[in-house]
């Protein structure tokens, strides 16, 4: 008989074996059906015969007592203790306070802090419970909790790029007779950029020009985000960004620097957006070159409306520019004004401009202009205007002006001033008497629209009616700032013949003269070109009655014959002072002289004389305003041409 007994329950056996009168084979077998029930057997076939238990319970721990009853010899007992293993639970990983269950690849930023916590439940006895990291235990420091719950807490307070794409690994353990449980997670770490880099920086830009500006960022895991920003506002949508490489980005900026951003810092800047506090910045303090930008003004104390002739005027240059201008000018309506003390044109340095005792012809737009390596710029003109008293316009202070008796002319008085004359005032002077003409018989006429230079006038209706009303009238004007100095003067004198012309020239020419004259049609028998002379004059006084035609008469110096008479209208006439003639059919090396004159009704002016002319000898003969020589009378033939 064999009994099994355990902690010595109450001395009654737990199982049992009787091989009574029969083999041990056929041995009859008990088990207590509350302790073991089926899952114990005894084996005999092997030695020493064992009770196997399968499966095993925790509840099986104890001290057995193996007794062993034989037929002819003393019972035997042999005590055992079973100490039984539980093994726990496999590890479980959570993250955080939250206790958040860890992810196969669980995510981290760099510098974060990075808590842990493995819990294994079971296992008795209570397992060890510690953490590897690269094959090395981490901590093994555990502690076991309520309802045989044992943990250990992981606390790293800054995650660095070592623990990137680590396998950490919890391993619970508590017995030398199986292998460890485990449970990992592979770290995922988001890196921040290490280095950002604006590789093409420049010592000096210039301004309006386009630059491709480029930044490179790298270490940052996911790749990280470039941004530009110029002083505190972000520049977009004129950057390109690029990922060469998986922590590798690239960006490009064209950019186009403005005056303003002189002084500003551009930035470039590479943040991980998954990474708090990841940014990181490379400043380029900007250097930004630019031609200068001028402008100038009349001095303070001035009022640009109340500057009257005798006034000292300065002008203000401004100029902003990087680098330095080298050079200031200054320039009156577009010409360059240079230091002249006798002018009062003071240039006294620096960006000033000194009038001294300004007259009305230093009216005008003043400008300054200056330059440096980026250019040169001029500033947009002031106008200067400077308050006069009335003057003759023109400069002209005398006109003869011929009259018939009883004819009405029409005097008009032009006078410049600024600001325009309030009144005007005629008078009229002869040998005998001196007197005011009544406001009655004069008006205020405007200028035409075409007379660019702007003036303003008084006109008078005069009728001479006797001897006596030959003479001079005389015409003032008067505005704020005075009494015109010197009246506008006309001589009326009895209308007569014209006086004679002045300042002839002629000029020798050579070419087709039919050509010249408009004739398309003509043809030269001759191949050879004719000779001619272009003669040019100004007209003297009208003798107070229009111009209606000028001659000129040609004759031969050696035999005093008449050679030729050119007549041209008045309205015909090609110069605006004066006519030009043109006076074909001369034989070179032979002498000639001209005669010129003024018609108008009363007849021929005095002749002007040009003599000697000889083609092909002298090419340029000049009278002066008054020559006039008698001449004989011209000889029957005349010839009537085209004016030129």
């Amino acid at each position: 008989m064999v009994f099994w007994y355990k902690d010595e329950k109450d001395g009654e056996p737990i199982y049992s074996m009787d091989a009574r009168g029969r083999q041990i084979s056929q041995a009859k077998l008990w088990s207590d059906p509350y302790v073991f029930g089926e899952r114990a057997v005894m084996r005999t076939k092997v030695k020493p015969a064992e009770l196997e238990i399968d499966p095993l319970e925790a509840t099986d721990s104890g001290v057995y007592r193996c007794r062993v009853d034989f037929k002819n010899s003393p019972t035997k007992n042999q005590r055992i203790n079973l100490v039984v293993i539980v093994p726990p639970k496999k590890p479980v990983i959570y993250t955080g306070v939250s206790r958040s269950l860890a992810k196969t690849l669980q995510p981290f930023n760099e510098d974060s802090e990075m808590s842990l916590l493995c819990e294994v439940i079971g296992g008795s006895p209570p397992p060890k419970v510690a953490w590897y990291l690269k094959g090395k235990m981490l901590d093994d420091t555990y502690t076991h909790e309520h309802d045989d719950i044992t943990i250990n807490r992981l606390d790293v307070s800054r995650v660095t790029r070592d623990f990137l794409s680590a396998r950490l690994i919890c391993k619970a353990n508590n017995t030398q007779l199986m292998t460890p449980l485990v449970s990992e997670i592979i770290l995922d770490v988001n890196l921040k950029p290490l280095i950002v880099n604006i590789t093409n920086k420049r010592a000096h830009l210039s301004a309006l020009r386009t630059y491709e500006i480029e930044c490179l960022s790298s270490g940052s895991k996911p790749e990280a985000v470039i941004t530009w920003w110029k002083g505190t506002h972000q520049v977009k949508h004129m950057a390109r960004n690029f990922a060469d490489s998986p922590n590798v980005t690239r960006s490009m900026l064209s950019y186009v620097p403005t005056i303003e951003d002189d002084g500003k810092f551009l930035t470039c800047r590479a943040e991980n957006p998954v990474v708090p506090n990841s940014a990181l910045e490379d400043k380029w303090h900007l250097l930004v070159y630019y031609a200068p930008v001028v402008s100038i003004k009349l001095g303070s104390s001035l009022k640009a409306n109340d500057i009257n002739e005798g006034d000292d005027v300065y002008f203000e240059c401004e100029v902003r520019a990087n680098p330095k201008s080298y050079k200031l000018l200054w320039f009156k309506d577009g010409k360059e004004l240079h230091q002249n003390a006798t002018a009062g044109i003071i240039l006294p340095g620096g960006q000033s401009l000194v009038l001294q005792s300004v007259t009305k012809a230093s009216a005008g737009e003043y400008s300054c202009m200056a330059a440096n390596v980026e250019g040169k710029s001029t500033s947009r003109p002031v106008t200067l205007e400077v308050m006069y008293a009335p003057i003759c316009k023109d400069g002209s202070s005398t006109q003869v002006v011929g009259a018939l008796k009883h004819e009405t002319i029409s005097l008009v008085c032009g006078v410049q001033s600024k600001p325009p004359p309030m009144t005007f005032h005629w008078t009229f002077n002869n040998s005998g008497e001196l007197m005011s003409v009544p406001a009655t018989r004069f008006a205020q006429v405007k200028p035409l629209s075409l007379i660019t230079s702007h003036w303003h006038g008084s006109r008078l209706n005069y009728t001479p009616a006797n001897d006596m009303d030959y003479g001079t009238v005389a015409c003032w004007a008067r505005n704020r700032i005075g009494v015109q100095r010197t009246p506008c003067l006309f001589q009326i004198i009895v209308a007569g013949k014209p006086y004679p012309l002045q300042n002839c020239t002629a000029l020798q020419s050579t070419g087709p003269y039919a050509y010249r004259m408009g004739h398309e049609d003509f043809k030269a028998t001759d191949s050879r070109d004719a000779d001619w002379l272009i003669v040019r004059c100004s007209e003297g006084f009208d003798g107070g009655l229009p111009l209606t035609n000028y001659e000129l008469e040609v004759y031969s110096e050696e035999n005093v014959y008449h050679v030729n008479t050119i007549y041209l209208n008045h309205t015909d006439r090609s110069g605006s002072s004066g006519p030009v003639f043109e006076v074909p059919g001369l034989e070179p090396g032979r002498n000639y002289r001209l005669h010129l004159y003024a018609v108008n009704a009363k007849g021929r002016s005095d002749p002007v004389v040009l003599e000697p002319v000889t083609l092909k000898g002298v090419a340029m003969y000049t009278t002066g305003e008054s020559s006039c020589t008698s001449s004989p009378p011209p000889l029957s033939t005349s010839v009537g041409l085209s004016p030129f």
